[in-house]
């Protein structure tokens, strides 16, 4: 049950959860909050009127598992994630800090995650990195452990081969372990962003607040506070005794070479090192390229195929339906709320209605047929090789299951569906112009209906 939110905040305490072993970003230390979060809750309370009360837990998933059921409100600090963005709210991001790539030294220099190949990899369980991994790097050998200093542990007995980690814990912690064979063997993306996580049910008045706080903190107090964690260097160790041994017996046999080795030794180390360093930039930059590609062709919001992606799908569709003749249909939905249909306002549907219908198209439609927001609060299916028969059936039972959407009921909106089979020589704005007209003709209806076009 999530707490009662009758009183204001300016009343009523705050409760809030940390990660109790992530020093020295946030952590508890006999009962107490420490680390970088906890001076920045400081900086916040002194900012505004929120008064804040802990709520102690013994690892980063129970805490997790607290915010989600409200037992408390928030949670200190952490990224920003899809799988937390379904009952969280975001402040402002407050700090920012690398995360790498942890081995012991004798490993070679990792050029990000694609640098790893077969090696088995730890990471924090619950963590963003943990998420990250799992979606865009599945292939990945991953081991959990419930914090970092358990998975350095393992990372110095051989259990594992490398440790996703964030620098200022992973240098803590080596120090407070007194690991020696440990090092820094790259860095890893994405780089922490962290913030405030709010549970939705006390978002509304919470948020702003945080906010505000955050906004009103001077930059020489972030500067201070960065000062004072980042205080330890990386240090990367190699074994060059067999590289000096070979050197030795080198010079006894050619002495006259021995400082032009040398001098080629140097360069080559010089010219090794940028080599590494323009690695590491194709490496960033494959990631970020893959981020901006699904970016470019999916709506921020549902994640379904925005416009430019499903013109895309079907004029390709278009094309085979030229060659071969096989059928293709065109499905076209739009909401309305009861505010739209009188004209009184111009008030866009809530992101929570957008992604309810996009989930209730996505579990409806068959894994062929392609699913798009087209802006607003248009979506378009195409279904590729199906009748207009078939075609109607699919969309009376969308219209059905989405009019009976918890969401779409709370929100007051109606739904209006035009449906258009392919014809010869037409190209998709046609296509889409004369399901349009039947859209137009299902909210003639009176909404709640599937039209078909002439």
């Amino acid at each position: 049950m999530l707490l009662a939110t009758t009183e204001t905040f300016a009343q009523q305490k705050v409760t809030y959860c940390v990660d109790p072993n992530w020093y020295p970003y946030d952590a508890l230390h006999n009962g107490e909050h420490v680390g970088i979060a906890a001076q920045y809750m400081d900086l916040v309370a002194s900012q505004s009127d929120l008064t804040f009360e802990l709520v102690p837990t013994t690892s980063w998933s129970q805490s997790l598992e607290y915010v989600q059921s409200g037992q408390c409100m928030m949670v200190s600090m952490l990224n920003h994630t899809p799988v937390r963005e379904q009952f969280l709210a975001f402040s402002e991001v407050y700090f920012e800090a690398p995360n790498v790539l942890v081995a012991r030294d004798d490993t070679p220099n990792l050029q990000g995650y694609d640098g790893i190949g077969k090696r088995h990899v730890g990471v924090v369980k619950g963590y963003r990195q943990a998420e990250y991994l799992a979606r865009y790097y599945p292939k990945l050998r991953l081991r959990y452990f419930e914090s970092e200093a358990e998975g350095l542990l393992a990372l110095a007995s051989d259990d594992i081969d490398v440790l996703v980690g964030s620098l200022f814990s992973v240098n803590h912690n080596t120090a407070r372990l007194r690991l020696k064979n440990l090092m820094i063997a790259g860095y890893a993306e994405p780089y922490d962003a962290l913030s405030f996580g709010i549970n939705k049910a006390f978002a509304d008045e919470l948020l702003p607040r945080l906010n505000a706080a955050i906004d009103a903190i001077p930059e020489s107090q972030h500067v201070e506070i960065y000062r004072r964690w980042n205080n330890i260097k990386i240090r990367q160790t190699r074994n060059f005794w067999p590289l000096v041994v070979v050197l030795l017996m080198a010079s006894l046999v050619v002495v006259f070479f021995f400082w032009r080795r040398r001098v080629v030794g140097a360069y080559e180390k010089q010219l090794a090192a940028k080599t590494r360093e323009i690695d590491v930039l194709k490496t960033t930059l494959l990631e970020r390229n893959r981020t901006l590609e699904f970016l470019s062709s999916h709506d921020a919001i549902t994640g379904l195929y925005n416009r430019n992606q499903m013109i895309q799908r079907a004029e390709e569709e278009i094309s085979r339906f030229q060659r071969f003749q096989t059928s293709a249909s065109l499905i076209v939905i739009e909401l309305d709320n009861d505010d739209n249909v009188n004209l009184s306002t111009n008030q866009p549907l809530s992101e929570d209605m957008l992604k309810a219908v996009a989930s209730v198209c996505l579990t409806t439609v068959r894994e062929v047929d392609v699913v798009a927001r087209f802006g607003g609060e248009q979506f378009v299916i195409m279904c590729p090789q199906t009748g207009i028969t078939a075609a109607k059936v699919l969309a009376d039972r969308l219209v059905e299951v989405i009019s009976n959407t918890h969401q779409v009921k709370r929100e007051h909106c109606f739904v209006a569906a035009g449906v258009s089979s392919l014809t010869s020589k037409e190209r998709f704005p046609e296509w889409y112009e004369r399901t349009g007209k039947a859209l137009y003709h299902s909210k003639r209806q009176g909404y709640n209906v599937a039209c078909v076009a002439d």
